[in-house]
């Protein structure tokens, strides 16, 4: 199978697996949802809309850098994008682990960070793979003869 095809559909399987985790919450967090008007998220289809909208859209802006961006500025993109990643993996960590988010249920609390490690992930992959392109030595273009050095 080709790689692009089998990580497409390990993407797709991650999405669809966090998009089931986090429109399944417990009744409290049924209620969280309601209250704070998280519509998004408020059943499968919604959530799996919006997972794989921003799944999408992260991997479109990572070929984007990959095939159009000079090799320093991408890896200086893809960088900053993982710093992004763990940022807001370290941010839902530490939101769910207060009182209020702790009660809404594991799959809820699972799904909430999963997003942020599959993006991480993914930028973390297109990091490496940039990383692993061989740097292109600027052609200095064809020989030129120089007249005073030829005998004749």
């Amino acid at each position: 199978m080709n790689k692009k095809i089998s990580s497409l559909l390990l993407l797709l399987i991650l999405s669809i697996t966090d998009a089931y985790l986090l429109a399944h919450p417990n009744l409290v967090g049924k209620l969280g949802i309601l209250i704070y008007k998280h519509s998004y998220i408020k059943d499968f289809p919604r959530a799996l809309a919006t997972v794989l909208i921003v799944i999408s859209i992260s991997l479109l802006i990572c070929e984007a850098v990959f095939r159009y961006v000079k090799r320093n500025t991408a890896l200086v993109i893809y960088a900053a994008l993982v710093g992004f990643a763990v940022f807001w993996l370290v941010y839902v960590y530490t939101l769910f682990s207060s009182f209020a988010y702790r009660i809404t249920g594991k799959a809820f609390i699972y799904g909430a960070h999963l997003l942020p490690v599959i993006l991480g992930g993914m930028y973390g992959r297109y990091l490496i793979r940039k990383l692993l392109v061989p740097k292109t030595v600027p052609d200095a273009g064809p020989e030129k003869s120089n007249p005073e050095s030829t005998s004749v």
